[in-house]
């Protein structure tokens, strides 16, 4: 068996070359022989930024809480969603019902920012809520990582989506033979947004290969980066469950625990509880990162997808299938098992799924070490339940998050081993509480994750702890901070938001914060500026913006857009402009920058850092406005006479047409969604406004109204 050596790894993922007994190597295929590259020539795969959603876990701070507690985020199906007594009966499943009435439920699956992404709300209302979440989460993802979205147009930019056909169209079946119902519910348009919003021209697949998708999704994105086919990825997955659908079908098909519980390695094991989540991660090649000055969470060393073939049932698992793919990946980028400290499994909880995955795990492992009892066995699934398509990512983004923190959060829901899975001898053991990661002095922590999916396809990826060198200490002396959102709500909601951040973390780096949020943002209309000393400077001037206070602080605060006119001269002429931000850099005169900053004059950050650049860090993202839209199946059709129902269409109330001609009537009373934020000020006072785009709809639902009844 192998050792571990005592030197620290090099930037490789090399550690040694595995010496696989002859049982275990491959066939001499042609096929299998394209897999055959050296190990050295192989690069890592950097994870630069990550966003998500989970059960009980609206970001991935919140998320990373929840495991390490060991929190159980499995809940009834809320009544809101649908009425599960309607569906749910006990016992053995029946035709039409399901035996269990639990799920991991996502809290905003119902909402959405649709304006900000240049969305109406009558196609937000009509699009799949899986295509809301992943267009806001790689929105999310791309400013964790440091980068403003803007500056990936036109960039070789892939897009690497985990989903399959939702449920959500069936609330309302009429409602799918219109064109925004066939944009908004068609997998390949779930992709196809954030490319299109962003002008990313790399490769956009939507990816289903049942519950391995977001994995396959990720693995296909590392190759992508690996051939030069993409310089950038977004990967991940999402699932949402708008119906009964999921959790009858699966009922059916005994797939299902009656107890409500993912009891993952557990002798109780019985079946899965279906969840939602969203997952993305933003991947660069490691040079790359490196050269770009990114914030590294961990790097993907390792990765492979295979298929079962021939089995006793399409949906029945291939141990030998497992086996190999496991075993192939660790060959082809020469990594040692005797490394890997954790491993998610795919883990279902299934009494006889879960021990074909540890025995095949066992199977690979064997060939390559005798150690015991040293890498750690989890499925975050008895946490939040099987997040189906969103599965892979699920998992892959817990192994970074515990790679960052150094522990080892417990696997819940385990008493005592599944009678079917023997562990002893075996690398492996069930975690069954928070634990500090321990590894010998200047080694790694490797950990890996396996998904597969029901049609046979299995992924498996080995990522890595990145650490890069700690930067030089940041000169002292003020710095320029830079906030802006669509709206002033959202401005001030992004400015408690960082506040708390700062709150949290008494070593933060001043001179990252501030680069990130000038390169890594994009400039919008509502804009605050001003220059901070130091952390406390920082946090007494957010305080008082939010509390509407005057601060001790210079702020510099407006609507962009409306302070354009003051800025003409420079912004018609490039050679102008220059030269005054040339001349106030030169001088360090951040209070002027700031200023026009402020009203809109465009910038080039570079100039404040002339020496060594600051490194990106993580910092909160933008907080969309929480706005609900869902089919509701009661109001899902336009009444066919005047007065059958209480409205015609949100803003479009009633019909008062006459003699003389079609009208129409809407009464608003201040408290609609689509005026919370659209406000302005006039001699003083805040005055709600109806937004133009409201003028469209209203124009376009009352033309759509006159036209049916016409033709009636």
């Amino acid at each position: 068996p192998l050792q571990p050596t005592q030197a620290a790894p090099p930037a490789s993922p090399v550690l040694m070359r595995p010496r696989v007994p002859k049982t275990a190597r491959r066939p001499s295929t042609a096929l299998s022989t394209s897999a055959e590259s050296s190990p050295a020539q192989q690069e890592e795969i950097a994870v630069v930024g990550m966003a998500g959603q989970y059960p009980q876990a609206r970001d991935l701070s919140q998320y990373w809480r929840n495991l390490a507690e060991g929190r159980d985020c499995i809940v009834e199906v809320p009544a809101e969603r649908w009425d599960i007594d309607r569906y749910y009966r006990p016992g053995a499943p029946e035709p039409g019902r399901t035996n269990s009435r639990w799920m991991g439920a996502l809290e905003d699956y119902d909402r959405f920012d649709p304006l900000f992404f240049s969305i109406s709300p009558k196609e937000a209302e009509l699009m799949d809520p899986q295509q809301r979440l992943f267009l806001q989460a790689s929105w999310q993802a791309i400013e964790d990582a440091g980068y403003d979205t803007q500056s990936l147009s036109g960039s070789r930019c892939g897009v690497f989506a985990g989903c399959a056909n939702g449920d959500y169209q069936q609330l309302s079946p009429d409602q799918r033979l219109s064109a925004q119902g066939f944009t908004g519910n068609a997998n390949s348009i779930l992709a196809g947004r954030i490319a299109y919003l962003l002008n990313l021209q790399g490769p956009c697949l939507s990816i289903d290969t049942a519950c391995s998708s977001s994995l396959v999704a990720i693995a296909h994105a590392c190759e992508s980066l690996r051939a030069g086919t993409s310089d950038v990825a977004l990967a991940g997955g999402v699932y949402v469950m708008s119906g009964p659908e999921m959790l009858i079908k699966t009922a059916q098909a005994g797939m299902l625990s009656p107890d409500g519980r993912c009891f993952t390695f557990d002798q109780r094991a019985n079946g899965f509880v279906p969840g939602e989540g969203v997952g993305v991660v933003v991947l660069k090649r490691l040079s790359d990162a490196r050269r770009d000055g990114d914030h590294v969470y961990g790097t993907v060393v390792g990765w492979g997808v295979n298929q079962d073939g021939k089995t006793n049932g399409i949906t029945a698992p291939n141990p030998q299938a497992q086996t190999r793919l496991q075993r192939e990946v660790y060959a082809r980028f020469g990594i040692d098992p005797d490394r890997i400290g954790l491993l998610e499994a795919h883990g279902t909880g299934t009494k006889l799924g879960d021990p074909i995955e540890v025995e095949a795990l066992k199977a690979s492992f064997g060939g390559y070490t005798r150690r015991e009892g040293y890498c750690a066995l989890g499925s975050v699934k008895s946490n939040i339940g099987h997040t189906l398509t969103a599965a892979g990512v699920a998992g892959f983004q817990k192994l970074m998050l515990a790679l960052v923190h150094r522990q080892q959060p417990p696997t819940i829901q385990f008493e005592r081993l599944n009678e079917h899975i023997g562990l002893s001898g075996s690398p492996f053991y069930v975690n069954r509480e928070l634990r500090a990661w321990e590894v010998e002095a200047g080694a790694r922590r490797y950990a890996a994750v396996s998904s597969f999916g029901f049609g046979g396809t299995n992924a498996h990826v080995v990522v890595a702890e990145w650490a890069e060198p700690a930067p030089a200490p940041a000169a002292a002396g003020p710095v320029l901070v830079v906030l802006s959102a669509r709206t002033e709500a959202q401005l001030r909601q992004k400015a408690r938001d960082l506040a708390a951040f700062v709150r949290e973390r008494s070593d933060v780096d001043l001179s990252s914060l501030a680069y990130t949020l000038q390169v890594g943002r994009e400039a919008m209309e509502e804009r605050l500026a001003f220059v901070a000393n130091d952390a406390q400077t920082l946090l007494e001037t957010l305080d008082a913006y939010v509390g509407g206070v005057a601060g001790r602080t210079v702020v510099h605060a407006g609507n962009a857009a409306r302070s354009r006119g003051e800025l003409s001269l420079f912004l018609d002429d490039d050679t102008l402009r220059m030269s005054l931000i040339e001349r106030c850099a030169s001088q360090g005169d951040l209070e002027k920058l700031a200023e026009l900053w402020s009203k809109g004059l465009p910038m080039q950050w570079q100039l404040l850092h002339a020496g060594e650049t600051p490194r990106r860090m993580p910092l909160p993202t933008y907080p969309f406005a929480r706005e609900r839209y869902w089919l509701d199946p009661s109001e899902s059709e336009i009444p066919a006479e005047p007065g059958a129902a209480s409205l015609l269409h949100p803003l479009l109330h009633r019909n008062v047409s006459n003699i003389s001609g079609l009208k129409y009537e809407s009464v608003f009373i201040g408290t609609e969604f689509f005026l919370a934020d659209h406000q302005v000020v006039l001699a003083g006072e805040i005055e709600k406004v109806l937004p133009g785009v409201a003028y469209l709809e209203m124009a376009r639902a009352a033309f759509a109204d006159g036209v049916v009844r016409h033709r009636s």
